[in-house]
């Protein structure tokens, strides 16, 4: 006797409230960048923006970073502070210089415990301050001091 044919699915997800560079934004959604060189981290840190509703745009060094920060206007930069091009210490140079991406508040995420860090990323302009591993309901919490919902 014959063996009934199998069903087949694919399973198909996208991260929830992510975009891509240059996809189209959903109206009304803050838009957060992300820029750490980690795919990983910035698939991550999609993800648990997108449980809260924000759409993300990810750049993986500072200079790309940049040019996105000025491209897109995005409510929220979270930034790793090593990274090629500069790293965040750059970055955040990049974006208090220029007008337009001056106001905009920047997350520093970083795994590196030197103590004068904290005061390093302050001083160039950085709002807050995360260490890596990240925990979610810490980074909402970051989050929420300046995208309220």
């Amino acid at each position: 006797m014959a063996e009934p044919p199998r069903k087949s699915f694919q399973l198909k997800y996208q991260l929830a409230g992510t975009t891509g560079p240059g996809a189209p934004e959903s109206p009304g959604q803050p838009v957060v960048l992300v820029v750490d060189d980690d795919s990983d981290i910035t698939r991550y840190l999609s993800a648990v923006l997108g449980t809260r509703g924000l759409s993300t745009i990810s750049a993986y060094d500072a200079i790309q970073g940049f040019m996105v920060a000025q491209r897109q206007s995005p409510k929220l930069v979270v930034v790793d502070w090593h990274m090629p091009a500069g790293g965040g210490p750059q970055l955040l140079r990049k974006l208090r210089d220029n007008p337009k991406t001056a106001p905009i508040p920047v997350i520093v995420v970083t795994a590196d415990s030197a103590p004068n860090l904290r005061d390093e990323a302050t001083a160039l302009g950085a709002r807050l301050f995360l260490h890596k591993p990240l925990d979610p309901d810490r980074v909402i919490e970051a989050i929420r001091q300046f995208l309220p919902e």
